[in-house]
């Protein structure tokens, strides 16, 4: 009973999904963050320049970018599994390669596939979820799947930074043994066919167009007579840009805009206050903790509560947080209000996923999750080269800026979602979103 009150997911069967997709996800990001805060001076030794580390670091980025969409594409048509273990074995070959390689062409292919296996695990898991798990639980289901993201964050740049110190050799050859391991849970309980749909969920049967919602009650029969779920949708089925669906889309990209600006100036800007080395690294670490802590019971609120409201109260205290930061001169006051951002943000992310995963068919989610992650990855990139410039100009300009644009955003998303319906129990009186084709 602990483990199913931890989790928020009480089926067996989806309760070692969710066990087995965060684990191989916490395996992951603990491998590819442990390497992030060396990996500059790591380069550097071996004769990079300054504007070759800068290409080696964005390729990342683009390589996410131009493959995320189309692992969730491919995901869609011949199952979550086989993607899932190829992003790994993509991200360990990226790992090797640092260790065994130098050279800045081979430096920037062996990041670009880490960027390209991260982003497939991540957008294949994210589908998984999206057509394995009942909808009433995949609010706890994706605040795990998350949430294991950010305690990787809070563990893996300490354990690099202890590592990596003595030698960068055997880490990059531990983020591959990592992705290694993470393979074995997968292969015992991810799904090698096409996503199937665990439970009725009438918005999605009447999203998938006249036809499909003809045969909703025929489906949810099949739904619940067979313990492994239905086949839902077509492969390859087309997915389009309704309502619900774009306001997803925009909800990530702006989450990508206010990383991006974090990920250029919040260590310039704690240098700047005079913070210490401890203090930057806690930052962080108080910042990702409450999300891993909070994650779940964030999922449950979320499969809960109206999540059009959830998203946009978790996108303001975003948004207040980062025009404050600027203007805070106290270091420790900044590391403590890190922690206060993540209480209050934390249920964004759980909650815009159940509006995607609500509105879109089955046959299609990978596409979806491929189309809003790389909507992240790409403003991400852009926020992270145009916010380090700004910096130049006035500390204080591109975290407004960020926060601008961010309230530009959230316009765009309470208008778009003014007629999705906001919970899962409203679902099946007023679909918006994507539609089979």
């Amino acid at each position: 009973m602990g483990r199913r009150q931890l989790l928020g997911v009480t089926t067996r069967s989806a309760r070692r999904l969710v066990v087995a997709l965060s684990g191989a996800t916490l395996l992951l990001w603990v491998g590819g963050s442990a390497i992030l805060p060396l990996l500059p001076s790591y380069l550097r030794r071996h004769g990079a320049s300054p504007a070759t580390v800068g290409i080696v670091m964005a390729s990342y980025f683009a390589a996410s970018v131009l493959t995320q969409y189309p692992a969730g594409r491919i995901s869609d048509r011949i199952g979550r599994r086989p993607v899932v273990l190829a992003g790994l074995g993509v991200f360990a070959l990226g790992s090797v390669g640092f260790a065994l390689t130098h050279g800045a062409p081979l430096e920037v292919v062996s990041r670009a596939l880490q960027g390209i296996g991260a982003g497939a695990v991540t957008v294949a898991s994210a589908a998984t979820i999206g057509t394995e798990v009942a909808p009433e639980e995949r609010g706890a289901a994706f605040g795990a799947l998350y949430g294991s993201q950010m305690l990787a964050l809070a563990v893996g740049p300490l354990v690099g930074s202890v590592v990596g110190g003595r030698s960068m050799g055997v880490l990059f050859v531990a983020a591959a043994v990592a992705s290694g391991l993470a393979t074995v849970p997968l292969l015992a309980v991810v799904p090698g066919g096409r996503g199937t749909l665990v439970g009725p969920d009438p918005a999605c049967y009447e999203a998938d167009g006249g036809a499909a919602g003809g045969r909703a009650e025929e489906l949810e029969a099949l739904a619940g007579a067979a313990p492994a779920g239905v086949p839902h949708g077509r492969p390859g089925g087309k997915l389009e840009l309704g309502p619900a669906f774009a306001g997803v889309l925009v909800v990530f990209a702006v989450t990508g805009l206010l990383g991006g600006a974090y990920e250029s100036c919040w260590t310039l800007l704690m240098v700047l206050r005079h913070a210490t080395s401890f203090e930057i690294g806690l930052s962080w670490t108080l910042f990702a903790l409450p999300f891993a802590v909070l994650s779940v019971p964030a999922g449950r609120l979320a499969n809960r509560a109206d999540q059009r409201v959830l998203v946009l109260v978790a996108l303001a205290c975003s948004v207040g947080f980062c025009v404050a930061y600027p203007l805070v001169r106290s270091p420790v006051v900044l590391v403590v209000l890190c922690g206060f951002e993540a209480l209050g943000s934390v249920v964004g992310t759980p909650a815009a996923v159940l509006v995607l995963t609500r509105a879109v068919p089955g046959a299609v989610q990978g596409a979806a999750q491929g189309s809003v992650e790389t909507a992240r990855t790409a403003a991400t990139a852009v926020a992270a080269a145009v916010s380090g410039a700004l910096f130049g100009i006035d500390p204080v300009v591109p975290f407004v800026a960020a926060a601008s644009a961010s309230l530009v955003g959230m316009g765009a998303i309470a208008w778009a979602w003014r007629n999705v319906p906001g919970t899962g129990s409203r679902a099946g009186s007023a679909v918006s979103g994507g539609a089979a084709g």
